[in-house]
């Protein structure tokens, strides 16, 4: 079957779907699966999957979107009032999804049990196909004056994620702040992220924002870091610790949803409802000896490509 992937997405802005559409275009390649790139008009394709849940209505071809998860329904902090938006745009989402969706396409298999058990009526539509590193993220010598040239710190504590509540960011930053000065010092925190959504007042030292930053730049601050840690709640798969680890750079993880699954036995987990074990692990982590993770590359493009050929194999 004649394979294209929905590229619309690149009209915008970069984001985790033009970075998951990158990924996917790479595993084809690797395996040797041919398709094109669709952007509008005709489709000549039998199959048009899309990194996202916007389903197109161009004539022809089947239609695989994604559902990335359904984290909005999943336990955290925030009050369901607070997510009652979130909530009504998944169930929106689901409902044009089971009308207009011939497969659906997830990132991992918790993804596709949470997502089956919130709308059963998809669970017959869902097929699972793994995320994985980019092959760019490799271990290696740091690039000291890329860092220093946008003023950011090596033997940080890194953050990488949005600015959002279930990402968990201020547990983050509460855990970082019970450390002794000394060490806050020694390792300061660094969020891969923009500062704009914040609204609290932060401490003036040792805690930097790098805003949108190249891969480049990413790798090298994973190179350099002392420790990345992924406290989120909620992940319907979770691509930046496994980014970190591929680098060379150790990383604590939350034990929630996705992301047990994803990093295996590779990590030491935490409770992300409980900042002091949170804190905990981290002290214990930070006063260790830095041991560089060997990292099993259990995802990986070979895995993607061939979950593609195996979606066309039963679609046909």
């Amino acid at each position: 079957m004649k394979l294209a992937f929905d590229a619309r997405c690149e009209s915008g802005k970069a984001s985790s779907f033009t970075r998951v559409l990158e990924l996917w275009r790479h595993a084809a390649d690797v395996v040797g699966l041919e398709y094109t790139n669709w952007h509008e008009g005709f489709c000549h394709a039998d199959v048009l999957i899309s990194p996202n849940s916007d389903v197109s209505t161009v004539k022809g071809p089947l239609k695989v979107p994604t559902f990335h998860d359904v984290n909005a329904l999943q336990p955290q902090p925030s009050s369901w009032l607070r997510r009652a938006p979130d909530i009504h745009g998944l169930r929106k989402t689901a409902r044009n999804l089971q009308l207009n969706a011939n497969y659906i396409l997830t990132g991992s298999e918790f993804s596709k049990q949470s997502i089956g058990d919130a709308f059963p009526a998809l669970r017959e539509k869902l097929f699972v196909i793994p995320h994985y590193p980019s092959p760019s993220f490799t271990p290696g010598e740091i690039d000291h004056n890329l860092l220093a040239k946008h003023g950011l710190p090596e033997k940080s504590v890194l953050f990488v994620s949005a600015i959002r509540k279930h990402k968990n960011w201020d547990g983050m930053l509460e855990a970082w702040l019970m450390l002794p000065k000394e060490l806050q010092h020694q390792h300061p925190l660094v969020f891969v992220a923009s500062r704009k959504k914040i609204r609290r007042r932060l401490p003036a030292e040792n805690i930097y924002f790098t805003e949108r930053i190249s891969d480049d730049l990413l790798l090298h601050l994973y190179r350099s870091a002392r420790l990345m840690v992924f406290p989120s709640f909620a992940e319907g798969f979770g691509l930046p610790p496994l980014e970190a680890l591929c680098s060379g750079c150790p990383v604590i993880a939350s034990k929630a949803t996705a992301i047990p699954e994803v990093l295996g036995g590779q990590v030491e987990y935490f409770d992300p409802f409980n900042s002091t074990e949170l804190y905990k692990l981290l002290r214990a982590t930070l006063d260790s000896p830095r041991n560089v993770p060997e990292f099993n590359r259990k995802w990986c493009a070979e895995l993607t490509g061939n979950k593609l050929i195996e979606l066309l194999a039963h679609l046909s």
